[in-house]
């Protein structure tokens, strides 16, 4: 749990991650999200590592935020738990995959609604393990099928939500 490592061991945890998603994967990572609690040290050891455009350890809105972080500015993309597949785990809400597509939907409608006047983010959690189960993947190819007939909307990757916000705010992508 980042909240209560000493700051030398999540700045070496953060390097290290970088490192390895960076050779698995071919590039480097330029969002964050702490799987556990972050710590009052996260967003600044980040800038400091470089290269990272957002962190989404916050939970309290649906839209990005520009702050300023080791006088750097910092894209916060909310990340969501409700519109997030690991309510499939017992007890979390999701049992039938339509349970996560009406779900998911019923949210999408709202924000789609509230988006006349404002502008809106939805936050879907995947993770393989959850909803990539046989039983489960209906319910995000039911969310899709609708999502994509709707006017207006762009399905993005996180990074390309930051890049978008930083470029709404003049600064490099």
């Amino acid at each position: 749990m980042h909240a209560g490592m000493p700051e030398a061991t999540e700045r070496a945890v953060i390097a290290r991650t970088v490192e390895v998603l960076a050779r698995h994967a071919g590039s480097r990572p330029v969002g964050w999200h702490t799987k556990s609690a972050s710590s009052v040290n996260t967003r600044r050891l980040l800038i400091e590592e470089g290269g990272f455009l957002y962190d989404s350890d916050a939970y309290d809105d649906d839209l990005p935020r520009l702050v300023q972080v080791a006088g750097r500015p910092h894209v916060i993309l909310p990340y969501a738990f409700d519109t997030n597949d690991m309510r499939f785990a017992p007890g979390q809400g999701f049992v039938q995959a339509r349970d996560f597509s009406d779900y998911c939907i019923g949210a999408f409608d709202w924000l789609m609604r509230e988006a006349r006047t404002t502008p809106k983010m939805m936050s879907v959690g995947l993770h393989l393990r959850s909803i990539g189960r046989p039983g489960r993947i209906k319910g995000l190819e039911m969310l899709l099928d609708y999502v994509t007939r709707q006017p207006g909307v762009w399905i993005a990757r996180r990074m390309d939500i930051a890049r978008h916000w930083r470029a709404r705010m003049g600064l490099p992508a």
